[in-house]
Parts: C-alpha cells; sequence; structure tokens
C-alpha cells in the first residue's frame, strides 16, 4: 500500500489527477440555483498521477521491466461526477480511474519452471540451484531443469504437478486493471463569507481489483512455500513475496479534508486544504499521515469560448508513513488548461524536491516486488532506488550470479565488492520531475 499510498485538491480543473474533491465552481454557476445541479467532467490522461506520486507509471515499470522515467504513457480514462443539492451546500462526488492499456497481467519474473505465480525457478537453463533455489523449496523445478540439460530427472519429487503444465512460467498479478478504483466524496460546503469560502468532508477509494501488496512490510504478509528472491548472504530465501496470492487485496483507504479559499487575491484565487488519513487497513501504518496543499490559478478570458487557466500547487506531507515518518515537500505541480467551450486540453508537470520522501521501500516497493530485497535499497539517502529493469530475466540474473560468485579469497573483501557491484548495477536515480497531459469534456445538467 505504500507506494499506493499510493493512488490523488486545487481549486482548478487543471489539477484533478493531484488532488480531490474536483471543484466545478464554473460549471456550477450556469446551473439554476433552486435544483439539483449535476455536473459531469470525462478526461483521458496519459499517466495516473496523484500528489507527486505516479501511480500508473511506476506500476506499468514494474510490469514490464523497465526503468523508472519522468514520462511513462500508461493512459486512463478519468470520469468525474458532481450532485449538489439544490442550495449547493450538500456535495456528492465520484471519481474513478480506469486504465486502457496493458490491462492483463504478465511473466515478470521470467523465469522457466514455477509451480505457480513468483515461485522459485531458474531464469535461463544452466543456472545453478544454489543460486535461484538454495533452499530446496521445489525439488519438481530443479528436476525439470535436469531433464532439460540432458540428464535423467526424478519426477516422483512432483507429486501431482504436471512438468510443461503446473510447472511452468506463469504470469504475475500485474496487470493494470488492477490500477482500476474508485473515489466517493462527501462534502459540505459552507455559505461564503468574508472570511473565505470553507468546504468540509470525507472520501474513500478503493480498487476493483486485487493487486499485489508489494509495498507492504513482511510481516503483514502471509509466508509463501514457493518463494522467490536472492538466495546467499547477504540475502537469504524470501518466504514472503508479494507474488503470493494470500498477500494480494484490494487497496482501500479514507481520508477527512477542510478546504479554505482565502479571501484574499481573488485573481488567483489561494485555497489552502488539509488532508489526514485515518485508513487502518494493512496494519494502519498509512493512519495519520496528513497531506497539506496550497493551490492557486487564474482563468483568462473567463466565460469565453477560449480560455487559458495557469495553475501552481504546493504539497506537504506531515509524515509521508507511520513507518519512514519523513516531513517534506511531495510535490510541486504547475499546469496550463486550454478550454475551448466545454472541452479542455491540458499539460501537467510535477516537481519532487525532497527525494527522501521517496527514497523508500515504502514509497517505491521492494527491488523487484520482493520483500526479502529490502536490502538492496539499503540506502535511504541517495536519491537511489532499485531498477526494475535490472531485476529479472536471464541477462539479469546472469550478472548478478557472477557478482554473487566473486571470490578473491578474502571474505571481506568480497562482502565489500559484491555490495558496490550489485548495487552499482542495479539502482538507478529517483525521477525528480514527472509530466503528463490529458484532454476532456465538462458538462453540467
Amino acid at each position: 500500500m505504500g507506494i499506493i499510498v499510493f493512488f490523488f485538491i486545487s481549486v482548478s480543473i487543471s489539477l484533478i489527477a493531484q488532488a480531490l474533491p474536483l471543484e466545478t465552481t464554473k460549471a456550477q454557476s450556469k446551473a439554476s440555483k433552486e435544483s439539483v445541479t449535476i455536473i459531469t467532467n470525462t478526461e483521458i490522461v496519459s499517466n495516473f498521477i496523484w500528489r507527486g506520486i505516479d501511480i500508473g507509471g511506476d506500476m506499468l515499470r514494474r510490469r514490464n521491466g523497465e526503468m523508472y522515467s519522468s514520462y511513462t504513457y500508461s493512459p486512463a480514462l478519468q470520469p468525474t461526477i458532481d450532485i449538489y443539492s439544490p442550495s449547493k451546500n450538500f456535495q456528492f462526488q465520484m471519481f474513478g480511474s480506469f486504465q486502457l492499456r496493458n490491462r492483463e497481467d504478465r511473466d515478470s519474473d521470467r523465469r522457466l519452471f514455477q509451480t505457480g505465480s513468483g515461485g522459485v525457478g531458474p531464469s535461463y537453463i544452466s543456472e545453478e540451484p544454489k543460486y535461484w533455489d538454495a533452499s530446496n523449496q521445489d525439488l519438481c523445478a530443479q528436476n525439470i531443469q535436469t531433464q532439460s540439460t540432458g540428464a535423467m530427472p526424478d519426477y516422483s519429487t512432483c507429486g501431482s504437478r504436471v512438468p510443461g503444465k503446473d510447472v511452468t512460467p506463469t504470469t504475475e498479478p500485474n496487470g493494470m486493471r488492477r490500477a482500476d478504483g474508485l473515489f466517493t466524496a462527501f462534502i459540505y460546503n459552507f455559505d461564503e463569507s468574508r472570511l473565505g469560502k470553507i468546504s468540509a468532508g470525507i472520501w474513500f477509494y478503493n480498487t476493483f481489483n486485487k493487486s499485489p501488496a508489494f509495498a507492504m512490510s513482511p510481516s503483514t504478509q502471509n509466508g509463501n512455500p514457493y518463494a522467490s528472491g536472492g538466495t546467499g548472504t547477504p540475502y537469504s530465501p524470501n518466504v514472503y513475496n508479494s507474488n503470493n496470492t494470500n498477500a494480494i487485496t484490494r487497496l482501500s483507504w479514507h481520508e477527512y479534508f477542510i478546504f479554505w479559499k482565502l479571501p484574499f487575491l481573488e485573481s488567483i484565487e489561494p485555497t489552502f486544504s488539509i488532508y489526514t488519513q485515518y485508513s487502518t487497513d494493512n496494519g494502519g501504518y498509512m493512519a495519520g499521515k496528513n497531506y497539506l496543499s496550497l493551490a492557486m490559478g487564474h482563468e483568462f478570458r473567463k466565460d469565453q469560448f477560449f480560455r487559458i487557466q495557469p495553475s501552481l500547487q504546493f504539497g506537504y506531507a506531515a509524515a509521508n508513513n507511520l513507518l519512514d515518518n519523513r516531513n517534506g515537500i511531495q510535490d510541486i505541480t504547475g499546469g496550463w488548461t486550454f478550454s475551448l467551450g466545454d472541452f479542455f486540453a491540458r499539460i501537467v508537470g510535477i516537481y519532487r524536491p525532497d527525494l527522501y520522501i521517496w527514497d523508500t521501500n515504502n514509497a517505491y516497493g521492494y527491488a523487484g516486488g520482493d520483500p526479502s530485497r529490502a536490502s538492496w535499497n539499503r540506502t535511504s539517502e541517495d536519491g537511489r532506488i532499485p531498477n526494475p529493469a535490472r531485476m529479472y530475466g536471464a541477462d539479469n540474473t546472469f550478472v548478478l550470479n557472477a557478482i554473487e560468485g566473486l571470490n578473491t579469497g578474502n571474505a571481506s573483501v568480497d562482502s565489500v565488492a559484491k555490495l558496490y557491484l550489485r548495487e552499482k548495477y542495479t539502482l538507478q536515480k529517483i525521477p525528480q520531475t514527472i509530466l503528463y497531459y490529458s484532454f476532456g469534456v465538462t458538462k453540467s445538467f
């Protein structure tokens, strides 16, 4: 959940992906003040990003075994509906996000013989079992590997499992459909006064499909007898694995929030917001997390057919989570929205100044989704994290095994050299800037 902690206020429509709820003052102003008002916003975004968290892009990069990047094309459909009471004080909102591509699961660990998703198995035919199954967790897979090299296998170790059917490359639960989710918000908008305009409410978020709990600490996951992970010092066989179906769950979290549109500088509509998360799922380690936002924007050519709206938001995390307990500026988000009638297009850039908030397994997940590789991101002050492109596959495994097999005759030298070489090969810089664009249409009824 940490990463997905994943998963998203601002005074302007241009920041819908950064914070919720979406304020629809402009569209509402056109509606009758004596009837129920319904406002819809349908948007296609190039990537699902929320509060500086690259939800869609990072998930897709892990799925495909690709390096984290400032720009990832992972399009999503994001419809919003707001329903206002006749007085316009009560507001009900639903916001959904639905991934449009790469929705199916994929074999991301690329192991040749596995009993199930995330199971141990060789990455290439000649890989020695000491590297991939030092604890003899799956003797059947070992014997299938033996047979593939021309030797005589002992299939009695397979029991009822059929080689080539039950012990074969398998997909992991990583399809982008697992990022689909729905926000439901209940808001009360107080009447505007000389102190400004204040709104308060509560929202809930739930995903529709189960997702790997890759960002959960190992103690919150169930043991997996066919667990993946590196073997040997300094990392031991993994008994907790994110691909364990028993450790896969739907994401659900909740927040209280207050918005205060300040009574000055009205041309840029400065709005201060505070969110407090109170979720108790996954051990409740996100409960008590606070996110503070200051947003502003100005619409040029207001009420005309062609309009331009720049916007800017500053987001501060008062404890990124209860495990890391790090404070800092989480995101600075700027955007430009260009509108033609009810249609709009926008481009948004996000800058993350305090990278130490993100330099943690509870933000980016364990290396390759594997909690036993937590030590692979052992330094939380260097701005570097495990690169998904260097985790799995025959090529990466061959290099990592060669590093593990280093032997100079001096154990102390070997230990330092292995650590240095492994980190040099597997780590990458955390992207400090993120970009996305979108287009959509807004209608009121």
